[in-house]
């Protein structure tokens, strides 16, 4: 269970502190206030990456070298005096210096935050999951990946890193002639063999997920849309990978796709194939729902996937993720705002954010413990009620 949050010069708070407790909890306020921060703080600490910043250093305050965060977790079943009940979490993130990450006050790889958080999340940059762009699936693919398979983020935060280098190398070559390109293009062959490697993990694990969720997923959907049929969900990628891709044969295809755009690359200055460009469908009775789905569908689809998502993190001890709800009770109708109540006030804990009170069923409100975020005079800060 979450029992605080502390933000220190991370956007709009300057030095503020959150505390919870269990069952359902509301931040609310106006837009701008520093409510989704709380929620970006812990989907960093359980993933390592934010849903709305591409690189860390965007969380840093303007006008600040660095930011920190500390989340404190305790175990329920423990007793509240014993020391070893409580966990800190924390991230110290610097402009032009790489983030480090705190377990307990002592450092450790970010992989290790999230061995002791996991979170499920709606948020509403995913709210296009199925009409958006190729990258809105892909991170909600691999938020939930790097939380449900060991080595992920390693794996994805090797290739990002390759592929960064092999870009600048293609750039680099494009720009260049003679011999000089001739010796970019042998600089850069250690390169491709890294991200064909570390590609090929990324692509299997994903496939290994879907085979995963597919029952819960489709389970998940029948419960929230009943009449609206079969949902599925499908890799695409250039290399036509399959669900049952082993990694040596997907580092097969990658390579044969590398060797294929060789010198497209040379002519355009960046890597074309890998991952990073691959994509998922969703299938309403194997009609794609990206050309048919109506919004009422799209809604559908982003409970079922948040449920499915809640089950696939559930620990065999039958301890489910930590569920963020950012903004979502004004995505859905009423009929779906209530399948998500019954849902999360059945959980042991849910952190939601929302701009009015009166946008919530008044259960839930009544079941909720209540913060309002507001601008003080020093950034955000809460005021309970």
């Amino acid at each position: 269970m979450i029992e605080r949050v502390r933000l220190q010069q991370i956007r709009s708070w300057t030095a503020g502190e959150i505390r919870f407790s269990t069952g359902p909890q509301i931040l609310w306020g106006v837009n701008g206030a520093g409510k989704t921060t709380a929620i970006e703080a812990l989907l960093v600490a359980a993933t390592g990456r934010s849903h709305r910043a591409g690189a860390l250093r965007e969380l840093v305050q303007e006008g600040s070298s660095n930011g920190s965060f500390t989340v404190t977790l305790r175990d329920p079943s423990e007793a509240p005096s014993d020391p070893l009940a409580t966990t800190t979490l924390a991230a110290e993130i610097g402009r032009s210096e790489r983030t480090r990450y705190l377990v307990n006050g002592t450092a450790r790889r970010s992989e290790t935050l999230g061995d002791r958080l996991k979170v499920a999340a709606f948020v509403p940059e995913e709210t296009g999951l199925v009409v958006g762009p190729p990258s809105v699936r892909r991170a909600a693919l691999d938020r939930m990946a790097i939380q449900w398979k060991p080595g992920y983020r390693t794996a994805l935060t090797r290739y990002e890193r390759t592929l960064k280098q092999r870009n600048r190398l293609l750039k680099d070559a494009l720009e260049s002639d003679g011999a000089e390109r001739r010796a970019i293009s042998a600089e850069m062959k250690p390169w491709t063999e890294l991200l064909i490697s570390s590609g090929a993990e990324i692509v299997a694990a994903r496939n290994e997920l879907l085979r995963a969720l597919a029952a819960p997923l489709a389970a998940a959907h029948h419960e929230v849309a009943p009449a609206e049929g079969e949902l599925t969900v499908r890799y695409i990628s250039r290399e036509g990978h399959r669900v049952d891709e082993s990694i040596d044969s997907a580092a097969a295809r990658l390579r044969t796709s590398f060797e294929e755009t060789a010198e497209s690359e040379g002519y355009q200055g960046h890597t074309l194939v890998g991952p990073h460009r691959d994509d998922l469908a969703f299938y309403n009775n194997e009609k794609a729902l990206a050309s048919i789905a109506s919004r009422g569908q799209q809604r559908s689809l982003l409970l079922a996937l948040l449920f499915a998502e809640i089950e696939m993190l559930t620990t065999d001890r039958g301890e489910p993720p930590l569920l963020l709800l950012d903004d979502a009770f004004s995505e859905l109708d009423p009929e779906r705002r209530d399948r998500l109540v019954e849902r999360l006030v059945s959980l042991p804990q849910t952190i939601i954010t929302t701009t009015t009170l009166t946008d919530l069923a008044p259960r839930l409100v009544a079941a909720s413990t209540c913060q309002e975020v507001v601008h003080g005079a020093r950034g955000s800060e809460v005021q309970r009620g």
